[in-house]
């Protein structure tokens, strides 16, 4: 299994987005057992691969996988879906944070 990498944060000058976006490659995991892999991740969402589509506006529990010095640290929230489009072998996925990573 390859490491995590962590890279520069992602911020463009005519960017929307509030929260300062950081590129994260961590495995997750949906409530329905569905895995997956971050993208990039900030205060206020993120964006994932997936094998299977989400439709936009659905509730989703992610349980994302931090891993530090060693020790996992398993970091639940609770998000919408704000976007699903076709990929390489799946999907990206993009979710609104409705709770604060939790544990």
């Amino acid at each position: 299994m390859a490491e995590p990498r962590v890279v520069v944060p992602l911020r463009r000058r005519e960017e929307k987005r509030g929260a300062e976006r950081f590129e994260m490659e961590l495995p997750l995991t949906v409530a329905n057992g569905q895995g997956g892999i971050t993208r990039d991740v900030s205060l206020s969402g993120l964006s994932f691969t997936s094998r299977q589509p989400y439709v936009v506006g659905e509730h989703i529990d992610l349980t994302v996988d931090y891993l530090l010095d060693g020790h996992s640290f398993p970091l639940r929230c609770e998000a919408v879906v704000v976007r699903c489009e076709p990929a390489d072998g799946g999907f990206t996925v993009g979710a609104k944070l409705t709770t604060a990573f939790l544990e």
